[in-house]
């Protein structure tokens, strides 16, 4: 997943930039939307800036059922291709992640064998093996 809905940098570090109010909902709203969707979930690994942080809780919360939250430094802004496989192969069950762009369309779209575009808030399911992966569905907000 890439991170919600995020406010202009505005003088700040880009690490402490926070989501809007669109961003929160769009992130309790994916939330909601994998609950009802059926989507298991063992573990959200996210990167530690501001708003991706804010958008794995979030997303946890509209969730509704207790899942734990990692924040990895390894998965912060210009993280490799190999840097996310081995976070995300590291882990038993379901993973997700919460990351930025232009890395997550890069490495979903190596993945994949295809383009992938994701704007704030996009999610999709990769069935993973050992030569690469499936993509299963896309979620991109609502406008």
């Amino acid at each position: 997943m890439r991170h919600a809905t995020a406010a202009d940098a505005g003088g700040a570090p880009d690490a402490l930039r926070p989501l809007t109010e669109q961003g929160r909902q769009e992130a309790r709203e994916t939330g909601r939307a994998l609950r009802e969707r059926g989507v298991g979930i063992g573990i959200v690994l996210s990167s530690p800036r501001l708003r991706a942080r804010e958008t794995a809780e979030l997303l946890v919360e509209g969730f509704g059922t207790k899942v734990g939250v990692e924040f990895r430094e390894a998965l912060n802004c210009g993280a490799s291709s190999a840097t996310y496989l081995h976070e995300i192969r590291g882990q038993a069950g379901p993973v997700l992640v919460v990351g930025h762009n232009p890395e997550i369309s890069a490495i979903t779209s190596g993945l994949v064998g295809q383009a992938v575009s994701f704007r704030p808030a996009t999610l999709c399911a990769i069935d993973l093996d050992d030569t690469g992966g499936r993509l299963d569905w896309i979620r991109h907000p609502s406008p």
